[in-house]
């Protein structure tokens, strides 16, 4: 059992809310399908995006599922693909137009906060270091701290970050 599979394991998903669905019960086969996918296709969200989260809106699930996307990041096995669509998701979650919903994924998101440096620092993907440098902007409460990543991280960003 990994982190993410623990995480998975505390939530009663038959009891949270899916739009498409009776509930979210299928969620955490779908993120464990995700994790275990090495191309873009075998990481497609199938059963998050539409069900828990679309576009600008989401339901109370997508706090549980950050919880276990910031878990999933935290293992060593997850492919650059895989890493790729969890960053997008978390990404999604903390501009969500619902502001207390956002806000609880953007607190999911700071207790990994270290995860998300390591990811820029690691050179895996800029398309992936792209997603991290904007979620840093959104929860870092340390302002100085993402502008110092900027200087040391260099080549490992895209150019135009903004």
């Amino acid at each position: 059992m990994d982190a993410m599979e623990m995480e998975l394991g505390l939530y009663d998903w038959s009891g949270l809310p899916c739009r498409r669905c009776k509930s979210a019960a299928h969620v955490p086969e779908d993120l464990l399908r995700m994790s275990r996918g090495r191309t873009r296709e075998e990481t497609e969200p199938l059963g998050i995006e539409g069900h828990v989260f679309q576009e600008t809106w989401g339901t109370k699930t997508v706090v549980p599922v950050a919880r276990a996307l910031m878990a999933g990041l935290a293992g060593a096995d997850l492919s650059v693909e895989a890493r790729h669509r969890f960053l997008d998701l978390l990404w999604g979650f903390v501009v969500l137009d619902d502001d207390d919903l956002a806000e609880a994924c953007k607190d999911v998101v700071r207790g990994g906060i270290w995860c998300l440096y390591e990811e820029v620092l690691s050179g895996r993907a800029k398309d992936s270091a792209l997603f991290t440098y904007w979620l840093l902007e959104e929860v870092e409460s340390t302002p100085a701290r993402v502008q110092m990543l900027r200087r040391v991280a260099g080549d490992l960003l895209p150019e135009n970050l903004d």
